[in-house]
């Protein structure tokens, strides 16, 4: 089987989902391409067109919006199993709406537009693990919303602890204040009140 090895994490990521056989991932592989990324290096960058979807297999890529200011939000932290890429700009060709840059040396498995659909299209199994995966995505895209709205800065940060243990190593303070949508000082006393209370 081809680099067998190398979609390893692929292959996990999407046995979730469903069963099938080495032929059959074998043609799911063949319509990605492997790119490493140096820290610091964009995969993708607001207002140009989003040509790729990718799949994390190494690092930590940051997602965010700058806005009229030059204000940056950062959106999200894509990690290992992490799939990166702006799914508006890419199936409807419009522009980026957010950037999506790597913060620390990291390896994606990136398909373009035509090789995807071709998959969805052609391989049963990946357009079941599509479907299971956008529902997914669209029920914690709605529950973020509502975190948003209801959750102190603290219990965000603590949640994304939780899911992230490793977080705090490997994601700059003033990234995780702005994902929280606080100024870092206001990170600074909340993680200085949490070791207090241990």
């Amino acid at each position: 089987m081809k680099n067998e090895n190398i979609f390893s994490n692929l292959r996990k990521h999407i046995a979730e989902t469903d069963v099938f056989s080495n032929e059959d991932f074998e043609k799911l592989t063949s319509i990605f391409t492997v790119v490493p990324l140096k820290k610091k290096e964009f995969f993708t960058v607001q207002g140009d067109h989003c040509r790729y979807l990718a799949f994390v297999n190494e690092g930590c890529l940051r997602a965010f919006h700058t806005d009229d200011k030059g204000d940056e939000f950062t959106m999200y932290f894509a990690f290992l199993n992490w799939w990166v890429g702006d799914k508006t700009s890419f199936y409807s060709d419009v522009p980026a709406r957010f950037s999506t840059q790597a913060l620390e040396d990291s390896e994606i498995f990136q398909a373009d537009k035509k090789k995807w659909e071709d998959a969805l299209e052609q391989i049963p199994f990946f357009e079941k693990w599509y479907r299971v995966k956008t529902r997914k995505s669209y029920e914690a895209t709605q529950q973020k919303i509502i975190n948003t709205q209801t959750e102190s800065a603290e219990e965000k940060y603590l949640k994304l602890l939780k899911n992230n243990p490793e977080i705090v190593q490997r994601i700059p303070q003033h990234y995780i204040a702005s994902y929280l949508g606080i100024k870092p000082q206001s990170l600074s006393r909340i993680r200085k009140n949490l070791s207090e209370q241990k």
